[in-house]
């Protein structure tokens, strides 16, 4: 395994060539893709036309059939880029390819060329399926470019459109090109109470940016991923053989279930980013010292029109699995609501939200597991999870809440942010 800026990458081949063909003939490629993809701007294709609704079912594979010939070829027929590198970001159900072109041959149909290189994201065949969906997140990271908010900007293709269905091994796939934004991964710097309160301002900043967001997708849009799904996760606890854990499972559902989805319509709604976790948070060094500081988001796959409090409670999980240290989510929370704040009614349902994600990410992990065995991402928060969500479930819940506040209040008398 290889990294690159610290991002997990598989090699696949680095290569440097001239194509033989005029690479100012744009006409014959927007004639290719004419013939190949859909029209890729919001309408559904033919072939795509099953309902937003669809959750993964058990059994399911719809990882996309890649082989390194079919990036290479689309890369060249979409976006006319000549590869000199391209490598294999590790990802979930997707496949992410990090390029970088060659600056040797010219490339008309991007008009601004990005220094850093690119990343070809290539959908599973679920997600493929709702290209309302797709238009909703390129018209969402155009927005928030225009809103501050560093994350990876959309390339149109030779027809113009944000992305493409193309049929790859049988099977038909949405594919994209966004800008990669360099930088390191939070996960790869360590993680001080700085960093923690950081991350919960700068949620709260793209929550506040995304508040005024809107896209018709974001109506009837559903996954597997989202909080509102975590009953449906009975389906799959087969995968969990530990006969104790399997137990805790079916009590966190028990308890989401009563105490917060029968909540859900008093709840704060709103567009959130849904999974904003250690591998889709860039950081940065803060000039002359040692700290670091968020940069910038990634991966806007599991965005959805979800309650506020879903959007903290996930990026919470991922804070504590971070630190180690259930403790510390208090300091990532007080960020959180320094600038957004919450009402304390629906704060108190933040344990319950943790631990829903928690049995949603080990289960899930383990359950696609099955399908590729040799994707160790998918098992990255298995050690550590499983013992968070003992630790909270059975010794802390009576009293997360207060020491959660009480760590945040002394992070912020005993310390400058």
């Amino acid at each position: 395994m290889e990294q690159w800026n610290n991002v997990e990458l598989t090699n696949m081949s680095k290569k440097s060539y001239t194509l033989n063909h005029a690479y100012d003939a744009a006409e014959k490629l927007n004639k290719e893709n004419t013939a190949k993809s859909s029209n890729g701007n919001g309408t559904s294709a033919d072939e795509s036309a099953a309902a937003d609704g669809d959750l993964l079912k058990p059994g399911s594979d719809v990882r996309p059939k890649v082989e390194p010939e079919d990036v290479e070829s689309l890369l060249r027929r979409l976006y006319g880029i000549t590869i000199s590198e391209v490598k294999e970001i590790v990802a979930y159900d997707d496949r992410n390819f990090f390029v970088k072109e060659d600056s040797n041959v010219k490339n008309p149909l991007i008009v601004t060329h990005c220094p850093h290189g690119y990343v070809l994201k290539i959908l599973n065949s679920l997600d493929s399926k709702k290209e309302d969906f797709v238009d909703a997140q390129n018209q969402m990271l155009i927005y928030l470019g225009k809103h501050s908010v560093k994350c990876p900007r959309p390339v149109a293709n030779a027809t113009g459109k944000y992305y493409s269905v193309e049929r790859l091994n049988g099977n038909s796939n949405v594919v994209r090109l966004l800008e990669f934004i360099p930088g390191e991964i939070f996960h790869q710097v360590p993680v001080t109470k700085h960093l923690l309160y950081r991350s919960g301002e700068y949620l709260a900043r793209l929550d506040r940016a995304l508040k005024n967001f809107t896209h018709q997708a974001y109506e009837t849009h559903k996954t597997l991923w989202m909080l509102q799904s975590v009953p449906e996760l009975r389906q799959f606890l087969y995968v969990v053989k530990d006969q104790e854990l399997r137990l805790i499972c079916d009590e966190v559902i028990d308890a989401f279930e009563a105490k917060v989805l029968s909540q859900l319509p008093s709840m704060e709604h709103q567009i959130i980013h849904g999974d904003f976790n250690e591998q889709n948070i860039v950081v940065e060094q803060v000039p002359n010292q040692t700290e670091y500081t968020i940069k910038g988001v990634i991966d806007f796959g599991d965005t959805s029109k979800s309650p506020l409090i879903f959007e903290i409670g996930i990026a919470l999980t991922y804070m504590i699995l971070q630190a180690n240290d259930l403790a510390n989510g208090g300091i990532f929370l007080s960020g959180y609501i320094s600038l957004n704040p919450i009402e304390n009614s629906e704060l108190t349902l933040l344990k319950y939200c943790v631990a829903a994600r928690l049995v949603q990410s080990l289960v899930m992990g383990l359950y696609t597991h099955t399908l590729h065995p040799t994707n160790e991402y998918l098992l990255v928060t298995q050690e550590k999870g499983w013992k968070l969500l003992q630790k909270l479930w059975r010794e802390s819940l009576g009293d997360i809440d207060e020491l959660w506040a009480s760590t945040g209040h002394q992070y912020l008398t005993q310390s400058n942010k």
